[in-house]
């Protein structure tokens, strides 16, 4: 008798069990529902071919962004600018936002995979010396789009790079030079002899002898993005030899040679950022390559469904190469003839007319 009672009971926990089971199958939980600002289409235009998108490049719908770094976010230059880009992004999409600043060349690779690991959807490799460490950890992440800046090419079908077009910029600070010379001794020091650096050199070359065909370009190369003293070194090598307008395309390196040119007396052509600040009165005119935007470009067509891994050339036409205000060369304004001179010269760089005239150097990019 006992027994039965134990298995009647046992019998109607059964049920009332089922019954339960039946009643949470029936009665889904509601999915999370999140929103997003829109995702825009980058307003660069592309010289490569155009390529379809795969499964593998993701939704378009990414939301954590990572950006590697050679400087630091307060250089002054390239990589503060491309910063501002990211910040950009984050404050128009409300991306998710990491950066790692100051990078040496054996860490590149191992941080992007850091990243991977910590599932961000978008990894941005902010400079020419990443390219190896690019075209390595992108096929081993197919779900995550990778962004160059001013890489060597996109050779993955989850890689895009998106590149200046560096002759151009290097055309207008030689140009500046040109006209400002006293010695008709001008010079440009790069940090890396990296092919986008290279091209900005032999745009700068071009663009003070169309000025001033009797003018004397010196270039160098200091093997460093970061190194103050070392900008500052040969900046004076090129002082002692001369040089009475200096330019450098070397990163934060670039404080050392404007400081450099401060003390000597003579004149520092801003680069990649206004610089005037710097040095009121040695910085008179800047030729600026707006790298932050260059990012906030790539970050928006990494968002996009129209993401392909292409190489996309920017350039004046495009805003993102252009001059700034023109200041004060010492205590007195840039000459009239010069600023005319050189709004007629970004002019023919915009609708293309010094290119077709053979003046201004292609970028190894261009067809």
């Amino acid at each position: 008798m006992r027994f039965r009672k134990i298995l009647s009971f046992a019998f109607i926990l059964l049920i009332a069990l089922v019954a339960f089971t039946a009643c949470s199958e029936q009665t889904p939980t509601p999915a999370p529902t999140t929103t997003s600002a829109p995702v825009e289409s980058p307003t660069v235009t592309s010289n490569a071919d155009q390529t379809s998108k795969t499964d593998e490049t993701g939704s378009g719908k990414a939301k954590k962004v990572a950006l590697l770094l050679t400087g630091t976010i307060n250089d002054a230059g390239w990589s503060e600018s491309s910063y501002k880009g990211l910040m950009k992004a984050k404050e128009k999409y409300g991306i998710e936002t990491a950066y790692t600043e100051n990078l040496a060349l054996v860490d590149m690779e191992s941080t992007a995979r850091d990243y991977a690991a910590q599932g961000y959807d978008i990894i941005i490799f902010s400079s020419a010396d990443f390219y190896q460490a690019a075209i390595s950890v992108a096929p081993d992440y197919p779900n995550i789009r990778f962004v160059i800046v001013n890489g060597e090419g996109a050779q993955e079908p989850n890689l895009a790079n998106f590149r200046p077009n560096t002759p151009e910029c290097g055309f207008i600070a030689g140009a500046f030079a040109g006209l400002i010379t006293k010695t008709n001794k001008v010079g440009m020091i790069g940090g890396k002899m990296l092919p986008p650096v290279v091209d900005a050199a032999s745009g700068f070359t071009a663009g003070a002898k169309y000025v001033n065909p009797k003018v004397e370009v010196i270039t160098s190369y200091i093997d460093s993005w970061t190194d103050i003293a070392k900008g500052s070194e040969a900046t004076l090598a090129m002082i002692e030899s001369g040089v009475d307008v200096v330019v450098s395309n070397t990163g934060q390196a670039a404080l050392g040679t404007i400081d450099a040119a401060k003390k000597k007396g003579i004149y520092a052509i801003g680069y990649i950022e206004d610089q005037h600040d710097i040095a009121p009165g040695t910085v008179p005119f800047s030729a600026i390559q707006d790298i932050g935007d260059l990012v906030f470009a790539s970050i928006t067509s990494a968002l996009s469904d129209d993401f392909k891994p292409e190489t996309i050339l920017v350039g004046a036409k495009d805003n993102v190469i252009r001059l700034s205000d023109f200041y004060t060369m010492g205590d007195q304004p840039v000459p009239n003839d010069v600023i005319s001179k050189m709004k007629e010269i970004y002019q023919g760089i915009v609708d293309g007319s010094l290119k077709e005239q053979g003046i201004l150097p292609k970028s190894g990019f261009e067809k």
